[in-house]
């Protein structure tokens, strides 16, 4: 299953909107225990497609991001009984 999602955002990253890389980070943080990795693609988005000013400013956004929802992910997997 991890390699599916690897192969999913590699894919979605390169071919499809930012929002659709997003639901698949979102969905992938909240299956599989430990996705360290979200934090290495958020790098890779950023990579390939910041800019000089970032978005609104903020430099690294995509890193940011998922960051933001590895933590928040962890966090709610570890309350809830599945």
């Amino acid at each position: 299953m991890r390699l599916s999602f690897h192969i999913a955002l590699i894919l979605s990253i390169l071919y499809c909107p930012w929002w659709a890389t997003a639901i698949i980070l979102i969905c992938a943080c909240f299956l599989l225990d430990s996705f360290y990795e979200a934090i290495i693609y958020g790098i890779a988005i950023d990579a390939l497609y910041g800019t000089k000013f970032g978005y609104h400013g903020v430099m690294y956004a995509g890193t940011l991001f998922a960051t933001i929802v590895f933590l928040c992910a962890s966090a709610i997997r570890n309350r809830l009984v599945w």
